[in-house]
């Protein structure tokens, strides 16, 4: 009998995998690939894969690693909070990594938002729940443990403002990301707009670390490499940090 309950588990794990494949292809082209979750699904082309690929690893270690971080048994509960989020990619990531209640805020620009709650549901991940909000109000959301901030401050004019709000909402852990231009190596180079665009602001490696380290910010860790699928090098640079909050 226990070899037939064994089975039948078996063979239900991989019906509702075979399931999650089809549920998730339906949704079209995504902006995230979902393969660490055992699924696959269709992605848009061009920039996106290889720039998932570029930042994925260290993002999701980052994830990983402040959630261990915060946690003092089994039990202890974790809440995470993922900004500019599209559709609420990392967000599910730190759900599948422990978190035990997430949430992801984005705007929905550009409207990559709007199937975040469903790819969540298909996922079966019911502790992830998602604000249209813009950063700029980030006052009005409640503090959580862990707060990454990744892919978003490139897309603002006022980056600064932003972190520090964001650094505020953390209880314990903050994990930023951002786009730096590799044009030039100006140690005081920022620049509202964007060079090239009508909006959002650019700094380079250097620049974004001195802004970094002016907030005096207690980091743990931080890394940088080239985001593979851009071809500009205004958007190519791309800096990591994950900071313990004091």
């Amino acid at each position: 009998m226990r070899a037939i309950a064994f089975i039948k588990l078996v063979i239900d794990n991989l019906l509702q995998k075979n399931m999650n494949v089809k549920d998730l292809d339906d949704l079209g082209d995504l902006y995230h690939e979902y393969s660490v979750f055992g699924v696959k699904n269709k992605q848009l082309p061009g920039i996106f894969k290889p720039n998932q690929y570029s930042k994925a690893y260290i993002i999701r270690a980052y994830i990983q690693l402040s959630i261990a971080k915060c946690k003092t048994s089994i039990e202890t509960p974790v809440s995470f909070t993922e900004l500019f989020c599209a559709d609420g990619y990392y967000a599910m990531v730190a759900s599948h990594f422990g978190a035990t209640t997430v949430y992801g805020v984005d705007n929905n620009r550009d409207g990559y938002f709007t199937k975040a709650n469903i790819i969540a549901s298909r996922l079966g991940l019911t502790n992830v729940h998602f604000i249209q909000e813009d950063v700029d109000n980030l006052d009005s959301l409640e503090k959580v443990d862990i707060v990454a901030n990744i892919g978003g401050l490139y897309h603002v004019s006022n980056p600064q403002d932003i972190l520090v709000k964001s650094y505020n909402m953390a209880k314990k852990y903050l994990i930023v990301q951002s786009v730096v231009s590799l044009a030039n190596t100006d140690p005081d180079y920022f620049e509202t707009p964007a060079p090239g665009w009508t909006w959002g602001c650019r700094f380079n490696k250097i620049s974004f670390d001195r802004m970094i380290k002016k907030l005096k910010f207690d980091l743990i860790d931080q890394h940088f490499n080239e985001l593979e699928g851009n071809d500009r090098p205004e958007d190519r640079g791309s800096v990591y940090y994950l900071i313990k909050v004091r």
